[in-house]
């Protein structure tokens, strides 16, 4: 009788060139800050620092932008200066921030850093490290796994809901203007009974794909729900919100899926909000967003409303 091999008795051999961290400061890896502690989405964020001077603060104009109402709006910079050799220093500076910079748990208005260092900005803590390619794709993949939904690559419901609170506090304390748009997708069920799961899986990664490319870079999107979508707009009002959901509204309207030998088209209802001081909390913000929706549904589907304090536009 022929002996059966078990494939995991022989080794593969695959030599490949692993990059070693040791404790030199090589060129080739880079200065990263991941976010240790504070708000509990950012956990695993990262940032490379890949310029000389990188500004870190809550304003939009800054590198590195952390929503933690505690960290002004300008906060620190960290410095680096390199050579052919590496890395030979790292430096960081207060910008007169209100509550202060801390490095391992000092207040510090300038100095410098080493790798393992933690810097607090607020309630945020940052630690500093040197990463190759390796790591950096592994926090990478790990920030995504507890951020991104599986299927669609959008912000899951847990991070985009944490950051429309971040948004609406900070629209709230600054005035400046904060909208968003809610999304459902019309009739979807009819897709998954006429087509299957596997077509109506695709019908959503597409989806979130012509959401996507209709976006700003500040602007985030999110899945909340099976076939539910929720984009939060920084710096926008209630008229570009509108024109901008329209647009996303065409465009799912003219888009058509051929999978599997089916040609899937189907459209959207939208529902769209501005936040104002009236509203109480970032909840109140999304009922008020989702009655619109609501509406458009009730209405004739394939539609998009405005919502107001006072009504329905």
């Amino acid at each position: 009788m022929a002996k059966i091999m078990d494939p995991l008795d022989k080794t593969i051999c695959d030599r490949k060139s692993i990059p070693q961290a040791n404790g030199a400061q090589k060129a080739e890896h880079s200065i990263m800050l991941t976010i240790i502690g504070g708000n509990e989405t950012d956990f695993g964020r990262h940032f490379i620092l890949e310029k000389k001077q990188t500004v870190l603060g809550r304003g939009k104009t800054v590198d590195i932008t952390i929503l933690d109402g505690k960290i002004s709006k300008v906060h620190c910079e960290i410095s680096v200066i390199r050579s052919s050799n590496g890395i030979e220093q790292i430096g960081i500076r207060d910008l007169d921030s209100t509550n202060g910079t801390y490095v391992n748990g000092k207040s510090v208005s300038q100095g410098t850093l080493k790798a393992g260092d933690k810097i607090q900005a607020g309630d945020t803590v940052l630690q500093l490290s040197y990463s190759d390619e390796i790591e950096k794709e592994y926090h990478a993949k790990l920030f995504n796994f507890a951020a991104r939904d599986a299927l669609t690559g959008l912000y899951n419901k847990r991070f985009i809901f944490n950051e429309l609170e971040n948004y609406s506090r900070i629209a709230r304390r600054s005035g400046r203007a904060l909208s968003i748009i809610m999304i459902d997708i019309d009739d979807f069920k009819q897709i998954n009974d006429r087509f299957g799961h596997q077509s109506g899986d695709e019908y959503l990664k597409h989806l979130a794909e012509l959401i996507t490319h209709s976006l700003r870079d500040q602007d985030i999107a999110g899945r909340i729900g099976g076939e539910e979508f929720l984009i939060i707009l920084p710096e926008t009002a209630i008229d570009g919100a509108f024109q901008l959901a329209v647009r996303i509204r065409k465009n799912v309207e003219d888009f058509v899926l051929h999978h599997q030998n089916h040609k899937i088209q189907t459209t959207i209802s939208a529902g769209v909000c501005q936040f104002e001081n009236k509203i109480e909390n970032f909840k109140e913000f999304l009922d008020i967003a989702d009655q619109a929706l609501y509406e458009a549904k009730r209405s004739e589907k394939n539609k998009v409303m405005q919502a107001l304090l006072s009504g329905m536009a």
